[in-house]
């Protein structure tokens, strides 16, 4: 079965597609399609009775929904083989789309990676605001009129200064 559990449906497209259609041969159609992107395209050795009561059908009437769903080209059935020109086009282009999604998801991270590093390399906020405030700025003498607090710090600052020199 296939990871990818939904398809695009054309609003447009399904309109005028299930046109001229009964209800049963619409109910047969959605299922049908269902089964078909669950099984990537293809239902080898399809058993109609089985479908039918995915269907809520009987098995008469689906398989006059079925056949009347072949002749309209909507679906082929070759042997035991079900398939679909639009599903099997859908899911290549599912496919297409999937590459370059995984493309621009790999070119992101590398520019975030990339980011990141320059981010490393530069000061951080609290980094330049100490430098450019406390550090930089020239020192008071000991004791001038500071509270012993502002000398603690000073000492502190002092000392961690010279342990990063």
């Amino acid at each position: 079965m296939s990871k990818k559990r939904w398809f695009r449906l054309y609003i447009e497209r399904w309109r005028d597609g299930t046109f001229g259609l009964t209800p049963n041969e619409i109910a047969a159609y959605i299922t049908l399609l269902c089964e078909l992107y669950d099984h990537d395209g293809i239902l080898i050795r399809a058993d109609l009775d089985l479908l039918a009561r995915r269907c809520g059908m009987r098995p008469t009437s689906f398989r006059k929904a079925f056949e009347t769903l072949t002749r309209r080209g909507k679906l082929t059935l070759d042997g035991d083989v079900i398939t679909s020109k639009a599903v099997s086009e859908e899911i290549e282009s599912r496919e297409r789309l999937d590459g370059k999604f995984a493309e621009n998801r790999q070119k992101l991270a590398e520019k975030r990676n990339e980011i990141r590093e320059i981010r490393q390399r530069l000061p951080t906020d609290t980094e330049k605001r100490i430098k450019t405030r406390v550090l930089e700025s020239p020192l008071p003498q000991p004791g001038a009129g500071q509270s012993p607090s502002v000398q603690n710090f000073i000492k502190r600052r002092e000392m961690a200064r010279r342990r990063s020199a």
